[in-house]
């Protein structure tokens, strides 16, 4: 993949990767869920070496090194986010359908939700560099109000996992608890500082 150039090689390790969770969701026996597995494994492969150039190339000069840092926050909000949504979806869709015809629809669900994050990718990474992609005042106005609604949203989340970490069970879950204070803590801030640099303060 080095000598072919970042986006398209991005959206289409992407693309891969949705027909990956595609095999996953039709996968009735098991050869047919390893072959999901191993497309996906070479989407993610084609994909995510070309994250890191693609931020270098779209960081102004005198900005890479912020660029670079933030680029690895998909892992933090993943990690923060993924575990216990994925888990709170699995305990709702499909662990009380284990074993039963429905389960298998549920399953077929799950899996789809999955393709369909990929394809949500794959638009918004198109939308990001037809956008926002050349460091202009316009682009940065319009990037900082998604990233309000993005830091809002996060909030959100992490006020759910925190009623769910405190109330949602027989005992506290000490683990939700800290990635809700986390993930809020996180929203609030980077709300506040887009809000201030938007309103010039």
């Amino acid at each position: 993949m080095k000598n072919l150039k970042p986006l398209p090689t991005m959206l289409g390790g992407v693309a891969i990767g949705a027909l990956g969770f595609l095999c996953l969701a039709f996968a009735q026996n098991v050869w047919l869920f390893i072959t999901g597995i191993a497309v996906f494994s070479i989407g993610e492969m084609t994909a995510h070496p070309k994250y890191y150039s693609y931020v270098g190339l779209v960081a102004p000069q005198d900005k890479k090194a912020v660029y670079m840092g933030y680029a690895f926050l998909y892992g933090v909000f993943g990690s923060l986010i993924g575990s216990s949504l994925g888990g709170e979806l699995y305990g709702a869709w499909l662990k009380p359908l284990a074993g039963t015809p429905e389960g298998i629809v549920a399953s077929r669900n799950f899996w789809l939700l999955f393709v369909l994050l990929d394809v949500f990718a794959v638009v918004g990474l198109f939308f990001y560099n037809r956008t926002f992609a050349h460091d202009t005042p316009e682009a940065t106005a319009k990037a900082r109000v998604i990233m309000i609604g993005l830091y809002s949203l996060f909030i959100v989340v992490g006020v759910f996992f925190l009623w769910k970490a405190l109330f949602g069970g027989s005992e506290i879950s000490y683990k939700t608890l800290v990635q809700a204070l986390i993930l809020t803590m996180l929203g609030v801030g980077g709300a506040l500082i887009s809000r201030n640099r938007t309103t010039g303060k």
